[in-house]
Formats: C-alpha cells, structure tokens, sequence
C-alpha cells in the first residue's frame, strides 16, 4: 500500500517536530562483509557500538530510520516521503510478517496510517531487535529494559518519556485497541512494550537472558494490557 501524497502531507503537518529531532540521530550503518556486525551513533549514545549477530529487521530498519531522517527536509517543502523509505519500510514489513506469520499488506497498511513520529519511534525500537535484556539498562546495541527500549525509541522521535514503565502509560495519553496506531505504548502490571499495528502483535525487550522481539503477546496478557500515546 502506498500512502497517497494528501495523507502523507496532512501527517506531515502534525509531525514536523518528531522528523525535526530525527535530524540529530546519526545512525551511521556499517555492514560487515558477512553481515555479522553493525556501528550505530544515536542520540542516546555518541559512542559508535557493536552488535555481533545483527537480527536481519535490525539492518533494514536501520536504513529506513536514516532514511526517514533525510525524508524530513522533504516534509518542509511540501513533498512525500521518498519511495526509497516506502520500499525500505515494506521489506522491514515483510521480515516481521514472515517471522509472526501475519499478513504484510495489513501490516504495512497499519504503518502507513500512523502519524510520523509514530513511524519514527516505531522503526527506532526496530533496530534494536537482538539486542540483549539488561536490567535499569538504556544503551543502543548493548542493552535494554522494558521501558528502556521505549524510553530509546521514543526519544528518536523526540519525546523524552520516563525510563519506568508505570510513569510511562500513566503520562501517556489513554487509546484503546480501535484508537491506538502502532509504536503506541502497550503496558500490562510490570512490562512495557510497543505496539506493532495489528493484532496482539508487539515489539518489546522482554526479561534477563532473552533479547529484545517481536512477538505475537499471548490472550491472556493483551487482555490485561493498557494502551497509550506518548506525543499526547
């Protein structure tokens, strides 16, 4: 699905501020021959940083997000996003859908129709896929917590949001599955994670000795889960 030129300048003009911030992420990728390891300068980490084994939705977000940072000079002279940041957000649309085994073109539609520092925040986590669980850790490419992989995400879309998963959701503003877009928050007692668009589908890092995943939550937990938008 391809976002009309409208849609895409409507959202652009609610969305100027999170693609404003964009500007100062220097997600700098450098592929190994073997695709075994990935540099990455970030707003949160100057320092470049290693990922041994990078997840392949990692590598292609990573293009996308810098894409999208250059895509925001677009926005001030009224153009679209490129149809090089459209096709970089269909492969990582792909990758997920194969890996959870959920329709793309639903995915990607849920994508499309979410404002840009959604997308921004959304893509950010993204590239963060593989990184190892630490706990009270937020530090691209080495390590996350629950709330410090969406503390991370969403500051590359600059909003600074708290590093606590309850001072998250509560000063977020309240959605409901019907209202949420995705890379909206999605907390249930004790764990924050992003939402990915579509069914209980999620983007999170999880607990000590797993890595942050996209899964598919289980009934029982998106039942207990509250849904919330960081920008409002």
């Amino acid at each position: 699905m391809i976002d009309s030129p409208r849609q895409n300048r409507r959202v652009a003009g609610r969305c100027r501020r999170g693609l404003a911030v964009i500007g100062v992420v220097t997600s700098l990728l450098t592929l190994s021959p073997t695709l075994g390891s990935i540099a990455s300068a970030s707003t949160i980490s100057p320092a470049a940083v290693v990922i041994p084994d990078i997840d392949p939705i990692a590598i292609v977000a990573f293009q996308a997000l810098d894409q999208l940072r250059e895509d925001s000079t677009r926005f001030d002279r009224g153009q679209d996003l490129s149809a090089t940041f459209i096709r970089l957000r269909r492969e990582v649309v792909e990758l997920i859908a194969d890996r959870l085994a959920l329709n793309a073109d639903e995915l990607e539609a849920a994508w499309a129709d979410s404002d840009i520092n959604h997308q921004t925040a959304l893509i950010a986590a993204l590239t963060q896929v593989g990184v190892p669980y630490k706990r009270f850790a937020m530090k691209p490419g080495i390590g996350f917590d629950c709330s410090g992989l969406t503390s991370f995400a969403w500051s590359q879309a600059g909003f600074n949001i708290p590093h606590n998963s309850t001072r998250q959701i509560r000063a977020a503003d309240p959605r409901t599955y019907d209202t949420a877009q995705a890379g909206d928050l999605l907390r249930y007692p004790g764990h924050v994670m992003m939402w990915l668009g579509v069914g209980q589908a999620v983007i999170h890092s999880p607990q000590p000795r797993h890595f942050v995943e996209v899964k598919i939550l289980n009934t029982r937990s998106m039942k207990r889960s509250t849904f919330g938008d960081p920008t409002e």
